[in-house]
Parts: C-alpha cells; structure tokens; sequence
C-alpha cells in the first residue's frame, strides 16, 4: 500500500478553552496509479485532508503509514524528506514565485534533491515539453496566462518525481476550456502516479476521476470507485540526495528578489558603505601619516643606527649599570644573519659631554654616522658634504645655534658649512678622575631632518674613534672606557628596517625589555634585558601611538554609522521576509528544510553587506584625494599622501597579502550585514507553511 491513513484527525485551537474539529478519524488507503477526486461542500475538511497527506500540516490524532512506514514519530526533518521525495503540490492560485522564470521555478525543486546543474536544465526542459511550454522556459510568472501558470506548477510538482501528487482547486481560477485541458494533463500523469484532487467541480471529477471521496463534516461520507486502475509498483529513477539548497541558488534567488527593490537596496547599500568608506579613510589617514613621519624621521643622518644596550641589576662601584659589546653581539650573532644588517661596531658613548664652543657654549647631541656604503639615503636631504676625518655634520636647528654664535644673521642656514667649531668632551674614568678633551672640527653639511629643533652633530665614526684611541688616561684608555662597557651599534643596509630591528631586540621573547613605549614615554626604563633604541624609532612609536589613539576614537563614531547601517539591514530584510511569505511557502511545502530558507535570507543579507562594502571601498577611494586637498586647504599644512589607504594589509593587524584591505574590509561588511539579518531570518524559518499560503 503506498498512503494509507488511520484514525486520522485534526483540531485547530481557536482559544485557550476552545478547539474546532476539522477531521476526526479518518481511514482510508491510496494505491500508485489512482486518480482519486475529493467533493464536499466548503469547511468539510477537504483542504485539510490534502495538507496533512502532504505533511504541510501535522495531525492531533492518528497516523499516516507511507509505504507501511509510520509517521507517529516522524520529526520535523522527517516530515521535510518526506515532501521532498514524494509529494508534488499543485496551488489553486499556482503559488509560482514571481521573480523566476518558468524554468527556474521547476529547477528550484531539483535543486532540493540534489540534482547537478545539467541534470537539472535536462530534465526541466523534457517537463517543459510534456505539459506544452517548451518555448517559454524563459518568461516569468507575469508573462503568462493563467493555464499556462498551472502547467508550470505542475511541471513544478514533478520535478522530483514522487509518488504522489496533490492538487487542491487546480482550475479554481481558470475558465471552463482551460479548465478542461489542466485535467487531461492531470489525468494523464495519474498513470504513473497517485493524483488526490480536491475540487468542487463534481462534474470534473466524475469525468477524469477513478474514485471519488464525499467529505461533510470532517468525515467521509463516500468513498466510490468509478473506473478500474492498473497499481503502478514503478519507483522512481531520479538519484535523489538528502542536501541542502545550494549557495548559488540561494543567492540567485536574493540577487532575483533584490533586482525588483532597487530603490530600498540603494538606501541600504548607501547606508552601509558610510560606514566601510569611513574604516578605509580612516585606514588611509592613520597609513598616509604613518608613512609622512616615517619619511621625515628617515630624514635624521643615523636613521639606520640603532644603539643597543643592556639594562642589568648588578651596578659597579659608580653606579653604573653595563654589558660587555661581546654579551650582545653573541646574544644577536643568529639576527644579524636573518636581518639586513650592513656592521656593527662599538658604541661610543659621548654624547652626554659634548659642548660646541666659540665664544659661547651650546649643548648639542654629538652622535656617529653609519658607514659611507649605507649613507646613500641622505642624499636628497643633504646641503654640503658627508663628513670625513675632522669635519662635522649637523642639522638646522645646529646650524642656527652655529650662526647665531658666529653673530651671522642670515636666514641661509648653509653659511653654517665651513665653520670651525671646536667639540669638548668630558668624561669622568674609572678612577672617578675628571678629563677633558677637545677638538676643531669644520662643517661640512647640513642634514634637513625633521626640524624638532634638537641640536644635532654627526661625526665620521673611524676619524673620531682614532682621534679617542690617540688619547691614554692613567689607568685606561678612553676609547676601551667609552665602547667596552656600554653596547654597540648597528648599522642597517635599509633604514627602514630601524623600527623592525629595534623590536626584535626588544622583544622579551629575545631578551628584551618588552615594549620601548616605556622608553618612548619616559625617556628610561626600569626592565632588566637588551635596549635598542635611537631618535626615529622612539618619535616612530610616539606618533604611532597618538595615530592610533586618534584612529580609535574617529572609529567609535565610524562604529555607531555601521549599527545604524545594521538597523536598517535588518528592517530591510524584516520587510523582505513579510512580503515573500508565497515564496517561503513554496520552498517547505517542495521539501525546503529551515535551513534552506534560512541561508536565502541570510545570503540576501550578506548580498546587501558585500554591495555596501564594495560602493565604500570605491567611495573611500574616489575621496582620498578630495579629503587630502580638504586638509591641505583647511589646515594650510601640505602633506602630499597623507591620506594613503594600504591595499595589502588586513586592516588593524600586521597580515599582509594582495588586495587584503579591500578584500578584509568587504568580509568584514558581509559579515556585519549577515549578523543583522539573523533574527529576520530565523522569523522566516518559524514560518508555517500553511498559514504563508493561506495568506497569499
């Protein structure tokens, strides 16, 4: 026996204390090959018998036995396999969904199942054919009549070739010819099928019909068997599989939805895009400053100097905390080799005690350069000369203390150059004895840094360390004093590895003191471990630092524009889930499980999300150089590039890859969109198949 039912019945709650009894006890059996009409005046329960034998509707009482299999303890994905694989509804009102053509209405089903892409265009085109539509495969519902609906419907309801099919009022709306030629196609696939058509048409139905059902009252009143009928045992060829609908169809059927609500989908996309184009800006703003001081604190003569020490807890009879260079050089022999380091050398550390005098004295930072093969990148900014033997670099505000020394009031900071200059150097030994040293030296450049108004000299590292090793205290030399106790210096190929480098070192993980936010800040830190630091790197972390705060603060408004935007994603697809009521019908009714039409409203919104972020990344870029000329103009300050949104770097981390930018930040707005389209679209799955077709 392929259905059979047992005492089946249904009550509908109408209030807390009330029920209506639609049918109660039911027994009957349907065979394969059956065309089996169901009459009864309206409120006999005939709709309700059909929703329950087409597990839209669950009964109170009683069971049905399919293929001798009961239903008693079928759960919700029971009942959903079961109208996948063997149930075809035909709607009175065709129930196709309206922005799909006549051929994808039909391939939705197959989809369900499992069928591939050629399998599924194959057979939709052979059901095109046999119900006589083979030349409008490509019309939507409104392009067609309302006979020609119901063919696509029932070639809809054999998609998935089942066992039964189930028509309730199928030429309800149709006119009498029309009418007629929707029962020749039904009467015809009742040879190979079980056919349970409800109908008012007692005519039709004695016509077409092999057995008629006289329902009153939510009981059979008859059951009459009018023609003999050969029991069809053939089961279905179709490979079927137990899947989900596929991505590609869910967001076809998002992309075909949002097609018709252009406008709305304008509004949310713009809205959402503020919020992206914001995060890219930002990004741009926080970049472009980053790479502008780091183009400007490239411009000090020993940006590829670092110095590294070692802040330790043992002290000597001074005071004084040391590392041996040999302790650091041993501790880094492994990062030298794996970074881009040019030498290194013994630190002198000279520059507490150096004066510049003339007639007057001024303080000024006294500091080596790194070697000739790695100077090239001062070029640029380099009036004069590099300094050889006794000669001097400095920088403008050291060449203003110059001028201003040698009484010369000129606004040419060059005439500093060739201006002798005699430096002082006082150290205490390691006897505590107090010694001076002094030596001319001539100007033979000016650096343009950064202009911080520090005062600094550059001196050719080989001519001033002889000049200190020509120089022998009582118990020591000075050069030994000066280099042996308190580090080295490393000189990088590229300069701009001198933050990278200074990291590593000070990495705890390597032995570091950690952060040199500490050092940054207060000019010192307290932490035992290696110290690497020189001025670019510190003013390198500071901006840094004041960059980010300032990102993060521009972000929380930036944040309130994405929930706004997230809102209206929600509300958007709230209205969509209402409006589509049919479509979530039809997709249940076809075997569609929650999740299906969970993923077509969560890829509606994902769909929305991806436009926004990809219209703010565009608009994030088409304002780059609008905002850039906006704070040129409004702050007077001409910073070319100062707004430069990275395209290889995942926005507020150090991953880096082509495009990850873009391709992170439109993620990122799918995601935020998929987010606020979850609650609309678990609402859709709550949705019962009966009461979104009752409606429609």
């Amino acid at each position: 026996m392929l259905l059979e039912l047992k005492k089946l019945g249904k009550k509908f709650k109408i209030s807390n204390k009330e029920t209506f009894t639609a049918l109660r006890d039911i027994n009957i059996s349907f065979e394969k090959g059956e065309f089996v009409s169901v009459v009864g005046p309206s409120g006999s329960g005939k709709s309700t018998l059909l929703n329950l034998v087409a597990g839209l509707d669950t009964p109170t009482s009683g069971e049905l036995l399919i293929a001798g299999k009961s239903s008693k303890k079928f759960k919700k994905r029971q009942w959903d396999l079961y109208r996948k694989n063997n149930i075809g509804f035909i709607f009175q009102n065709f129930n196709l969904i309206e922005h799909l053509t006549a051929a994808e209405n039909i391939e939705i089903v197959m989809n369900l199942i499992g069928l591939s892409i050629g399998d599924r265009k194959r057979r939709t085109k052979e059901l095109l054919k046999k119900v006589g539509l083979e030349k409008h495969a490509d019309h939507r519902p409104s392009e067609l009549s309302g006979g020609q609906k119901q063919r696509v419907a029932i070639a809809r309801a054999l998609a998935n070739d089942p066992d039964i099919i189930l028509a309730d009022e199928p030429t309800g709306s149709l006119d009498k010819k029309t009418g007629k030629q929707i029962m020749d196609l039904l009467s015809s696939i009742a040879k190979d099928k079980l056919v349970i058509l409800v109908t008012h048409n007692n005519d039709l139905a004695e016509e077409y019909s092999s057995r008629i059902i006289r329902m009153i009252d939510g009981q059979i009143e008859s059951d009459t068997a009018l023609k003999e009928v050969k029991i069809n045992k053939k089961r279905s060829s179709l490979k079927k599989k137990n899947k989900s609908m596929s991505f590609y169809e869910s967001f076809k059927l998002s992309l075909r939805n949002m097609n018709k609500k252009k406008g709305r989908l304008a509004i949310t996309t713009l809205a959402g895009c503020i919020g992206i184009a914001g995060f890219a800006l930002i990004m741009g703003l926080g970049n472009g400053a980053n790479i502008y001081i780091d183009k400007q604190l490239n411009k000090f003569a020993n940006a590829n100097i670092l110095v590294v020490q070692k802040n330790v807890k043992e002290e000597n009879e001074m005071g004084q905390k040391f590392v041996t260079v040999a302790d650091n050089i041993r501790d880094y022999e492994e990062v030298f080799k794996r970074e881009g380091i040019d030498s290194f050398r013994p630190y002198i550390d000279s520059s507490r005690a150096v004066s510049l005098i003339n007639n007057e004295i001024g303080e000024l930072s006294f500091q080596a350069l790194g070697t000739e093969s790695s100077l090239s990148f001062l070029n640029e900014n380099l009036e004069g000369k590099l300094p050889i033997n006794d000669e001097l670099l400095v920088n403008q505000a050291s060449a203003r203390e110059i001028l201003e020394m040698f009484n010369i009031d000129s606004d040419k900071l060059g005439d500093a150059i060739g201006k002798k200059v005699t430096i002082k150097i006082d150290v205490t030994t390691d006897t505590l004895e107090k010694r001076s040293f002094t030596k001319e030296l001539t100007v033979s450049g000016i650096i343009n840094e950064i202009d911080l108004n520090i005062k600094n000299a550059y001196y050719n590292y080989n001519s001033i360390s002889k000049w200190l090793k020509s120089e022998t205290l009582s118990t020591s030399n000075l050069y030994d004093y000066l280099t042996a106790n308190t580090g080295y210096e490393i000189i990088l190929k590229n300069l701009s590895y001198n933050k990278k480098m200074a990291n590593i070192i000070n990495d705890a993980d390597n032995g570091g003191v950690g952060n040199i936010l500490a050092l940054a800040n207060s000019g010192s830190t307290s932490k035992e471990g290696f110290l690497a630091f020189s001025l670019p790197t510190l003013f390198k972390t500071m901006f840094e630092q004041l960059i980010s705060v300032a990102q993060m603060v521009i972000t929380i408004f930036i944040v309130v524009a994405l929930i706004v935007s997230s809102i209206m994603t929600s509300i958007v697809l709230y209205s969509s889930v209402v409006e589509r009521k049919t479509e979530i019908g039809i997709i249940k009714a076809v075997g569609g499980r929650d999740k299906d039409v969970l993923r077509i409203f969560e890829s509606e919104a994902m769909l929305m999300g991806t436009f926004s972020g990809i219209l703010g990344i565009i608009v994030a870029f088409a304002l780059q150089y609008p905002l850039e000329y906006f704070i040129s103009t409004y702050f007077n300050i001409d910073l070319p590039g100062i707004v430069s949104i990275p395209l290889s770097t995942v926005p507020f981390t150090n991953i880096t890859f082509p495009l990850a930018t873009i391709i992170s930040l439109i993620l990122f707005s799918s995601l935020i969109a998929a987010i606020a389209g979850y609650l609309p679209s678990r609402r859709a799955t709550k949705m019962q198949v009966v009461d979104a077709l009752r409606d429609e």
